[in-house]
């Protein structure tokens, strides 16, 4: 493979999380999981109705965007994420949310990780395990200190509360998210300079 192209892959939701050994590292320099509510319920708003409107239809796709990586020199499947985080960590959310619920599995655990932030990863490891019959406490949610992880979450348990009100329901969502949302996993080959490529 020429180590100065960009490689890029659709992929499904599903497959984005669960399929290899993917495991996606947020470094340092990238800022933390800063949506807001009208952020992450617009992205649900904009799946929920994309579902709806492909009911029936197995083929029908709904496409999210692009996440830039590029993955770390000598261990395959692990990528750094250069773009698209705030995107990916809400998509962890959700599925740590529909597993929570019981419609569908946990293949997504361990596989968002921030780097030098102990705090955030131990958050979203908390959050996808855990479950109606185990919930968080208030203490484990005060401890692991990210707020905007724990914020996010809420946001994403209030909106389905709100618009997808059965199990029938949120396994359509399931469904749908896993098998037939996609995005372009773009992988960047490790010499580019990445101010010019946000530039560009």
């Amino acid at each position: 493979m020429d180590s100065n192209r960009i490689t890029p892959l659709l992929l499904t939701v599903g497959a984005l999380f669960d399929n290899g050994d993917a495991v996606y590292t947020v470094p340092i320099y990238q800022r933390n999981y800063a949506w807001q509510a009208g952020q992450i319920e617009q992205l649900l708003r904009d799946i929920l109705d994309a579902g709806r409107d492909a009911a029936g239809n197995s083929a029908a796709s709904y496409f999210l965007g692009n996440l830039m990586v590029t993955e770390a020199q000598g261990t395959p499947g692990r990528f750094e994420v250069i773009d698209g985080q705030q995107r990916l960590t809400t998509l962890y959310l959700l599925l740590g949310f529909l597993a929570e619920n019981g419609v569908t599995e946990y293949g997504h655990l361990g596989r968002l990780q921030y780097e030098s932030r102990p705090r955030a990863t131990e958050a979203l490891r908390l959050i996808s395990a855990a479950s109606p019959r185990q919930p968080l406490s208030q203490a484990q949610v005060t401890d692991t200190g990210d707020a905007g992880i724990h914020q996010g979450y809420n946001v994403i348990r209030q909106f389905m509360a709100q618009h997808v009100r059965d199990t029938d329901g949120l396994r359509r969502f399931a469904g749908f998210l896993r098998a037939n949302v996609t995005l372009v996993r773009a992988s960047l080959p490790r010499r580019m300079d990445f101010n010019r490529y946000f530039e560009s």
